[in-house]
């Protein structure tokens, strides 16, 4: 009985020999492997992103923002398509909250479109108009200077990409450089500038400006209604439970808002609530991007069948004398079996590879990729285990070969 060594050396040898039909066979493999490998990296480098990026807020800090989010994200999932509301929130909302027992540091936010300008040069963007208390949650640290507190008017605090001159502007400002914002060129002076904090998904955190609210309402004017903010920020008591103090808060904007919770027309978001929800969307798209790159691992499979069909045509005769000088059924079968499972594992060591250098390359634009170990070792085993299907049936076909008519095979 020959050995699995000598079966490996002969199938080694037979792919040598027809080595440019093994590399085409090969590439459909390499494709699919390729695509898979790629889409989940970029799947687990943005949740490992964006776990690491939220977990600096740790679970006690609540945002509140207008839309029901969990509305777009069941729509999302293949769920009721039912249309987010259109909410507004108010400044008598964020004085509601503030009374609940377990509330502490609320800072309402007011965000704006605005022209902003620099040393001649101006560009449109958000400002995020605050109240001191969104700088005491140990999110945003600063570079240098200061935050801002009570009474500032006329100050602004910036992101690290907005003070070196890499993002919002080409010229790099500091700790007394002057902005003019808004249409009238409203002169604000920077009094702080934030550290490096990175970005999640390639929206940078860096590139915020950040001004008074009193500041933001004057600037946007007419834009906006009266008493009108675009979101509220607080932090859970420690001592007072998070699902009861979220319940409560819930609760008191149904009652202020006159809906109930299949109308609501806010959200209260938590870290926990953005790694569940980016989970689901995640999921999904993965889901989606790795059927889409199947199909091409599929045509890739057929071609492996195609291939060991025409390998069982032409080595008729050799088969056909490998069963006249002993060699059993179950020794022919294991040898095409064999030579179907390396081609499909060369494409996976390949597929792999180029897997790696194309997240590698997504790397360069600031997006983070990870091909895990699981994944190399999945991709390999996987492109084996189709390579193996796609080689069964011609290696049946050979195996339950008449040697007689084999050797008589023109």
């Amino acid at each position: 009985m020959a050995s699995w060594s000598d079966l490996l050396d002969y199938s080694l040898t037979s792919l040598r020999h027809r080595s440019l039909r093994s590399w085409l066979t090969v590439l459909g493999i390499v494709i699919g492997i390729a695509a898979i490998v790629s889409l989940i990296a970029i799947a687990q480098g943005l949740e490992l992103t964006v776990k690491e990026q939220i977990s600096a807020f740790g679970p006690r800090l609540v945002a509140v923002v207008p839309g029901d989010i969990n509305k777009q994200v069941a729509s999302f999932q293949g769920g009721p398509n039912r249309p987010p509301s259109a909410g507004k929130l108010f400044e008598n909302d964020a004085k509601r909250l503030d009374r609940i027992p377990g509330v502490e540091r609320l800072s309402q936010v007011l965000v704006i479109r605005s022209a902003v300008s620099y040393q001649g040069q101006s560009v449109s963007t958000s400002v995020g108009g605050v109240q001191p208390e969104v700088f005491t949650y140990q999110v945003l640290n600063l570079s240098e200077g200061r935050y801002l507190v009570d009474g500032d008017r006329r100050v602004v605090v910036v992101g690290a990409a907005v003070a070196d001159g890499s993002s919002v502007f080409k010229k790099t400002l500091g700790v007394g450089s002057t902005l003019r914002l808004g249409t009238q060129g409203t002169p604000f002076r920077v009094v702080g500038v934030l550290s490096k904090a990175g970005n999640i998904g390639g929206s940078t955190s860096d590139q915020v400006i950040y001004i008074p609210i009193d500041d933001a309402r004057e600037l946007a004017g007419d834009s906006i209604a009266q008493h009108e903010i675009t979101g509220i920020r607080f932090m859970v008591a420690e001592g007072f439970d998070i699902n009861q103090t979220l319940d409560a808060a819930e609760a008191e904007l149904m009652s202020a808002h006159h809906v109930n919770a299949d109308d609501k027309d806010f959200s209260l978001v938590t870290s926990d609530f953005i790694l569940k929800t980016i989970g689901a969307v995640l999921g999904v798209v993965t889901l989606t991007l790795g059927l889409v790159a199947s199909i091409s691992l599929l045509v890739g499979g057929i071609g492996v069948a195609n291939t060991m069909s025409m390998s069982v045509l032409e080595r008729t005769r050799e088969i056909g004398t490998l069963k006249a000088i002993g060699a059993s059924d179950g020794v022919v079968m294991r040898l095409f079996l064999i030579e179907s499972a390396l081609i499909g594992m060369a494409g996976g060591l390949i597929g792999l590879f180029i897997g790696w250098l194309l997240s590698l390359a997504i790397g360069l634009f600031g997006f983070q990729a990870v091909v895990s170990p699981v994944l190399a070792l999945g991709a390999i085993f996987f492109s084996a285990i189709v390579g193996l299907v796609a080689g069964l049936m011609p290696a049946r076909r050979a195996a339950q070969m008449p040697p007689m008519e084999a050797l008589r095979y023109e």
